[in-house]
Parts: C-alpha cells; sequence; structure tokens
C-alpha cells in the first residue's frame, strides 16, 4: 500500500522548513544557521530521526533557507539537493539578494543579510527530479526569479512547495500570512513572472511559501491576475 502523503510546516524564526512524509521523509529546507536544533525537535514531534531523511532538499541558496544545512547532513546522512545555478552563492556563504522590492524590504536586508556556513550539495539539480526514488510522490523543477536556482517542488496531493517564488503577508508572515505578495528580493522579474505562470499552469490547490502561508492557489491566481509585478 503506498503510504499516505503529509506535509508539515516547521516555522522558524526566519523562514518555513517543510518535513514531507511518504514511504520515506524528505526535508524541504533547513532555515538560518542555529536552527539544526529546532528542526531535530519538530521533527521528533512527527515521529520521525534525522537517520530517517532520505533527502534534504534545497528550494535556493540564500541563508535563511540552507544555514543548518551541514549539520542536518552529518545528524543525518541525508544528500543535500540544490539546484546548480544556486551552488555558487551556497559555497560562497555570502546572499545574492538581487532587487530590493519595496521599504519594508530595505529595513529587513541589514538582519537577514547575513554570511552562513558554506553549504556543498551532493547532488546538483540541472533537470526536473522525479522523487519517488527518494519516498516521496513528487517533481521537482525549476522556477527562477527569486534567485537564478530557485526550484518549486509538486506533490500528488494538490500541494506546491514554492520556496521564495512569492511570499505570505507582511513581516516574514507575521501579518496577513495568507495574502500573496511579491518577495522582500527578486534577481529576475521576467524570470519570476515565467515561472509563475508555470506555477499556476500546473493548478495546484495550495502553495506553501518560505515565508507566511499557506496560501490558497484561487487568491494567489486572483492576486496575479492584478498583476503586482507588472510595473516593476
Amino acid at each position: 500500500m503506498t503510504a499516505q502523503l503529509t506535509i508539515t510546516r516547521i516555522k522558524l524564526p526566519l523562514a518555513n522548513a517543510y518535513l514531507v512524509q511518504g514511504e520515506r521523509p524528505i526535508l524541504v529546507d533547513v532555515g538560518a544557521p542555529g536552527d539544526a536544533d529546532r528542526i531535530v525537535r519538530a521533527l521528533a514531534q512527527n515521529n520521525v530521526q534525522p537517520a530517517d531523511l532520505s533527502l534534504i532538499l534545497l528550494t535556493h541558496g540564500h541563508g535563511d533557507h540552507v544555514g543548518a544545512a551541514n549539520e542536518l547532513a552529518t545528524a543525518s546522512g541525508a544528500p543535500i539537493a540544490l539546484h546548480y545555478a544556486d551552488d555558487a552563492m551556497a559555497r560562497s556563504g555570502r546572499n545574492v539578494l538581487g532587487t530590493l522590492t519595496g521599504l519594508e524590504a530595505r529595513m529587513i536586508a541589514p538582519f537577514v543579510d547575513k554570511p552562513f556556513p558554506s553549504v556543498t550539495a551532493s547532488i546538483l539539480l540541472d533537470a526536473p527530479l522525479d522523487l519517488r526514488a527518494y519516498g516521496v510522490a513528487g517533481e521537482v523543477i525549476a522556477t527562477p526569479g527569486h534567485t537564478p536556482g530557485s526550484i518549486s517542488i509538486f506533490f500528488a496531493n494538490g500541494d506546491a512547495i514554492v520556496g521564495d517564488l512569492l511570499m505570505g503577508g507582511r513581516m516574514g508572515g507575521a501579518l496577513w500570512a495568507s495574502q500573496p505578495g511579491v518577495h522582500y528580493f527578486v534577481g529576475d522579474f521576467a524570470q519570476l513572472a515565467q515561472s509563475m505562470e508555470i506555477v499556476l499552469a500546473r493548478r495546484p490547490q495550495r502553495l506553501l511559501v518560505g515565508h507566511g502561508g499557506p496560501l490558497a492557489a484561487d487568491a494567489v491566481q486572483a492576486w496575479w491576475g492584478g498583476n503586482p509585478i507588472s510595473r516593476r
């Protein structure tokens, strides 16, 4: 019998990580440096030990999403997967933020743009990845825009984890978490627009984001129909 897919958000101080459980569990994103213990506790609350993980999958290379990768890879023995286009940033331990999209972005940039431990992925993605090899019914595709190597993951239950392709609410999701919005930092607006169209064309039921959320697909579709980045 195929295991039922469950996705649990792990809310961290700066970002979300996600525990995805199928035949085997995988971890999507790992938060900032210092977040490893929080994640291990969250795994235990869901009856998962680090050694159970089959994969650590990073949606992009910013420090608030990859910062605890080394500790968790050592604890679990699981490989780290990252798109090759963000490999240099992850290895450098320095964020490449792109364009700041507003006043709030300029206010928070000094607090989030911190060095982080160099992360060397053992799997560099350069094509769609079928996650069934890791025990999960899902597919990884490239969705650049926030960063060149941003990815999204589409699951058989209708959920999609889209990292920082967009965000929920303001103040890192502390306010109006279910309201879609453009992320504070965008690497390439044209790529972002194309990636949003690709994501919505797959008709996910719910979008799980790196900050705030979750976002209902109909709310995202309505927001996107208002051309939120057309003036950028």
